[in-house]
Order: structure tokens, then C-alpha cells, then sequence
């Protein structure tokens, strides 16, 4: 790969890094003996602002896709459209392949037209798939779908693949753990716990056993008080079901798609619309959500399971628990 950078001023530093973060050393202007696949191309600030005018690679420049990168000031904040770096701390990065062909090909198909040249970021979900190694002892398929990185992708939100969103209204700080699930568990009828079937060590309890559909529950149904605040809070208006899931101690759940979409929920399940939240400590546990990779578990979310493969390893010595929700958005 020959990667040019056109710029007002010299470009004293920069770096290339891959899908594991693995730095390399390359000159520009250059045929380059690296692997193929895609780089973030990062260009530090170094004491004097420069524009950057262009990118090339192979000679190909990369006209309005350069606008899929953006500049992170000193103080973490992203800048877009953004070419150029200008503060202490910042920089600008950009994802670029080592064939020109193939960043065309994802980013203008994720990106719709006219949208290049403004705030991606109020459109769109930017993710990153890395390789992830998992333990030895998994087995081969799973230490590969999480061994594989995607890289860069650029998603529309409110859309039917986009993998997943943040439950914004929804802090730990202002809940006791303990006392939700005790009152979670209070709400669902006895005897309605059951064994995953992808994963014998993976148990649920809910509002019901197997797989949800509708009609929905209304909300001022559930004995608790406290849960029907928080599904509230959370953003529903109607139920289909709730369920708190426990994965044991270094076992994992199977690459697999939630079964909905010959479901009357299907609706209601397609799309970023499963809360999804980590009650226990999310140290050491991988769910990745296809080329969307690692879910950020530190947060509540809603999740794309129906469109998304995906697959969850606890590599905890405690057990996993989440809680999840469907329901009327």
C-alpha cells in the first residue's frame, strides 16, 4: 500500500494501527509491504495546526469519504466535519483500507447520500470490531468469531440493524441491586425458571417460560410498584416480557439470533429494542454483537439481538447476571 497525506504544512508524526492495535512503521509517499485489510490512520497535534487537504491510497484519493474521519480535541471532544488538528491532545483519525475499493464499498454503502460532510455522529452509530482472544479451553468456533475483527462500521440508528443504543435514563447509582431483583422476582409467577437451550448452565426466570410473544402485559399488572416505575423508566408502554439471566462461571452462550421474526412481537423485537443490563460486575465478560463486536457492558442498553448474531463468554469465577426487557417502545 502507497499512502500519501496532503498538507499545508509537513506531517511530522503519525501512526498506523490495525484492527488489534498493532502500531506499524511505514513512510509516506511509499510502496508498503503490509498486510491487507483496514488501519485507523491516526495524526497526532504536534505543537502547530495543519489541514490536512487529502488522503491517498495507491494514488487514489479518497474524495468524500475522508469525511468519515474525525478530530478528538485535548479534551476528548469529537470534531466533525474535521480535517485537521489544532490543540494539545488532539487528533485526527481516520479508518482507511489497503484496497481503496473496499472502504468505498462499506462506508458509501452505510452512509447515505449527502449525509458525508456533517456531524455523522447525530445520524449514526460508529463502531469498531476488534479481535478479541477468549481462553483456551473454548471451543474453536467460538475462539473464532471472537478472534476475527471487522473494523469500522458506521450505522444508521433508529433503523432496523442498528446493533444497539444506550438506555440513557437508567443509572446504577440510583438503584440497589439487590432490592430490584428481589422485587423483579416478586413479579414473576412460581416455577417460571428454565435452562437455556444453547448453553445447559445458562437459567432464566420471567414473566414467562420460553419464548415471548404477544399480547402484550400491561405494566400497572405487575405486583411490584418499584418494577412498574422502572420499566417506565426505562421506556415502555406496554410489556412482553422480563427476564433475569444467569450464565455460570466460564461457560458461554453459543453464536445464535434471538428466534422472533415469525413471531406477532416481531415488530416490537427487530431493532435495537431489547434492554439489556449487566447487574454483576461486567470484568472478564465478552458479548459480541457481530461487526458491531464487544457490546460496552458498563452501561444499560438496547440491544439488536434478532438482526445481530451473537454470542456471550463469562470468564468470571462468579456467575453473570442480566436483566432484560421487551416490550412497546
Amino acid at each position: 500500500m502507497k499512502l500519501s497525506i496532503k498538507s499545508a504544512e509537513k506531517i511530522e508524526k503519525f501512526y498506523l494501527k490495525d484492527v488489534s492495535e498493532k502500531n506499524y512503521d511505514i513512510e509516506l509517499d511509499k510502496e508498503q509491504n503490509i498486510p491487507d485489510g483496514w488501519y485507523e490512520l491516526i495524526v497526532p497535534y504536534m505543537g502547530k495546526k495543519i489541514e490536512i487537504n487529502d488522503i491517498l491510497i495507491n494514488d487514489d484519493n479518497m474524495k468524500e469519504t475522508i469525511y468519515t474521519g474525525f478530530y478528538v480535541d485535548g479534551k476528548g471532544v469529537k470534531h466533525q466535519p474535521a480535517t485537521a488538528v489544532w490543540d494539545e491532545g488532539g487528533y485526527f483519525t481516520i479508518w482507511i483500507h489497503t484496497q481503496p475499493g473496499r472502504i468505498w464499498q462499506r462506508f458509501t454503502d452505510q452512509i447515505r447520500e449527502g449525509d458525508f460532510g456533517t456531524y455523522l455522529f447525530d445520524k449514526y452509530l460508529f463502531t469498531v470490531d476488534r479481535p478479541t482472544r477468549v481462553a483456551d479451553y473454548r471451543d474453536p468456533t467460538i475462539k473464532h468469531y471472537f478472534g476475527f475483527g471487522d473494523g469500522p462500521n458506521w450505522w444508521l440508528k433508529n433503523d432496523r440493524f442498528t446493533p444497539y443504543a444506550y438506555a440513557d435514563t437508567i443509572k446504577k447509582e440510583d438503584y440497589d441491586i439487590d432490592t430490584l431483583i428481589k422485587e423483579l422476582d416478586s413479579c414473576f409467577p412460581a416455577g417460571n425458571w428454565w435452562c437455556g437451550k444453547i448453553q445447559e448452565k445458562h437459567t432464566k426466570r420471567g414473566l414467562i417460560v420460553g419464548y415471548a410473544d404477544l399480547p402484550f402485559k400491561p405494566i400497572e399488572d405487575l405486583p411490584s410498584k418499584m418494577v412498574q416505575d422502572f420499566v417506565r423508566k426505562v421506556g415502555y408502554k406496554r410489556l412482553i416480557d422480563i427476564q433475569l439471566q444467569t450464565l455460570d462461571p466460564k461457560t458461554s452462550l453459543h453464536i445464535h439470533k434471538d428466534h422472533h421474526f415469525d413471531r406477532k412481537c416481531y415488530p416490537y423485537t427487530s431493532g435495537a429494542k431489547k434492554f439489556y443490563w449487566n447487574l454483576t460486575d461486567h470484568k472478564d465478560v465478552y458479548f459480541k454483537l457481530g461487526n458491531a463486536g464487544l457490546l460496552p457492558l458498563d452501561k444499560p442498553l438496547f440491544i439488536n439481538a434478532t438482526e445481530h448474531v451473537h454470542a456471550v463468554v463469562n470468564e468470571r469465577e462468579e456467575p453473570r447476571t442480566v436483566l432484560t426487557m421487551y416490550g412497546e417502545l
